[in-house]
């Protein structure tokens, strides 16, 4: 029986509860003590407050639990004992207010880097578990509604109105995109950025990677994955020469209608053991007309002057020719993003935003992205016997 004072249950005192023991893992699994002692230097004058730990776990707690509001939360607190003892909450008046949860989340916002930190942290930790980690990876963008009327855009002036294209026809949101760095065999995000959602995908391709690669010195992917809302020479250049890896990235259908009506671009070139042809595509593309029936193919395998860099910029720095089985092989990686931004969203309230202005989005996602992969490495803590399952339940 619950108290007027105390939050003591039976089940409590025996220690068997399993969300106490889930959240309990969780915590520990959270290397959060830098952010904390951060927090807590800040309280050098005033009233005490809550403590800092409650709040930060309890916060952290809601998007385990995908609680939305603070109202949620605290009603939450208040009706399970166990929830409020996971997080260290003792006496019913140690249960936080809503404007407290407001005035920390608002201090929280100017240690954003430190929470950035906490997250590289978590991936540091899973690369170090998951043989293989980051090897492919997967690059897309979600939308995140801002919590803010389109018809009212002062209310959150840092959004932007974005459309998708769908199959219902085009989808029109205001608020904010996601762009997000996802491992495809592990489906756990990397590093992500947040821009306004009439930003275009194709120009966050090189940054997003730039930033996850600044984060993590070891991330040296062999392939990246993406959509065909990422065919753009700029895209294909980054990846391939500047990050020198495989792109593998889908072409928009104009331009695949174009690759199939080019012509043979064999030209003979004399030289003193003969002549010999150079073709301008490497490697050989099985789209080309002529690719079954061309007498000059042991000639481009085994010439010296194959050594031309193709036209077309989405054949350049591939081992494999595109629509290959070898290139669809690596291109169907590319769900696990999809399904990483299923999971943030169903189980983690990634699109329940409810504060205004990027600094605090960026928070929000942050501690979403956070918490899914605390859950996984929490998880494969507990039993490394089922990693797969314990990488699914993130």
């Amino acid at each position: 029986m619950i108290t007027q004072q105390h939050f003591t249950t039976s089940r409590q005192r025996r220690g068997n509860s399993p969300l106490i023991a889930e959240l309990k893992t969780l915590f520990e699994a959270l290397p959060d003590e830098q952010l904390i002692e951060a927090l807590q230097a800040t309280r050098w004058t005033g009233r005490p407050g809550y403590p800092v730990r409650i709040m930060w776990r309890s916060l952290v707690a809601s998007f385990y639990l995908g609680i939305v509001h603070d109202t949620d939360l605290i009603r939450a607190l208040h009706a399970n004992p166990l929830l409020a003892a996971a997080c260290g909450i003792k006496q019913r008046q140690g249960v936080p207010s809503k404007y407290a949860y407001c005035r920390f989340r608002r201090k929280l916002v100017t240690f954003n880097d430190l929470v950035g930190k906490i997250l590289s942290q978590c991936v540091d930790k899973l690369r170090d578990a998951l043989p293989g980690f980051g090897a492919t990876v997967a690059v897309d963008a979600t939308d995140v509604k801002a919590w803010a009327n389109g018809l009212h855009q002062e209310t959150d002036p840092d959004a932007g109105t974005g459309a998708k294209k769908k199959s219902g026809g085009h989808h029109y949101w205001y608020g904010y995109k996601v762009h997000t760095v996802v491992d495809a065999d592990a489906e756990l995000p990397l590093w992500f950025l947040v821009t306004p959602a009439n930003v275009y995908d194709g120009s966050m391709l090189p940054p997003v990677l730039q930033e996850a690669q600044m984060q993590y010195g070891w991330l040296r992917p062999k392939y990246v994955t993406a959509d065909k809302g990422y065919d753009a020479k700029a895209c294909f250049e980054f990846v391939g020469e500047k990050m020198g890896t495989t792109p593998v990235i889908d072409v928009q259908r104009r331009r695949a209608t174009a690759r199939e009506g080019r012509p043979c671009e064999a030209e003979p070139v004399i030289t003193p053991d003969g002549i010999h042809y150079r073709c301008q595509r490497v490697p050989y593309d099985p789209a080309c007309p002529r690719f079954g029936k061309c007498p000059l193919l042991p000639l481009f395998a085994d010439g010296p002057l194959h050594k031309a860099v193709p036209g077309r910029y989405f054949e350049r720095h591939s081992p494999f020719p595109y629509g290959s089985c070898q290139w669809k092989a690596v291109y169907n990686k590319r769900v696990a993003v999809e399904r990483v931004f299923s999971r943030l969203k169903t189980y983690r309230k990634l699109d329940a935003v409810r504060t205004r202005r990027l600094p605090k989005v960026w928070l929000h996602i942050a501690m979403s992205l956070l918490v899914m992969n605390t859950v996984a490495l929490a998880n494969m803590t507990e039993d490394r016997s089922r990693l797969r399952q314990c990488l699914a339940a993130a």
